[in-house]
């Protein structure tokens, strides 16, 4: 059988966490590295000043937001500096406010 493998990713390499069923995905750099972990674990973990959970599946490092645009009625998009979209909850969007 594999040996799994363990990535440490600097904090700050950090794109997003994305959540799938019971894991979470770090995205850095065009990759993504799986971990067993909740997003209240991850989101907790994170410096809140630069960390923002702006959907109940994704936590964004706010350093690497372009800008936000309105998707649909009542909806927003998270658009990244390598031109990744992400989607924003409402709640989310709030939180990102404070962040900004």
């Amino acid at each position: 059988h594999e040996r799994a493998q363990v990535h440490v990713v600097p904090v700050d390499r950090i794109d997003y966490v994305e959540g799938q069923d019971g894991y979470v995905g770090f995205r850095t750099g065009g990759r993504l590295f799986l971990k067993e972990q909740t997003m209240a674990d991850v989101e907790a973990a994170l410096d809140p000043r630069r960390f923002v959970r702006i959907h109940r599946s994704y936590v964004l490092n706010g350093e690497r937001l372009a800008r936000v645009e309105l998707y649909a009625k009542d909806s927003r998009v998270a658009i990244l500096t390598d031109g990744t979209r992400l989607p924003v909850s409402r709640a989310g969007y709030q939180r990102l406010q404070q962040l900004l």
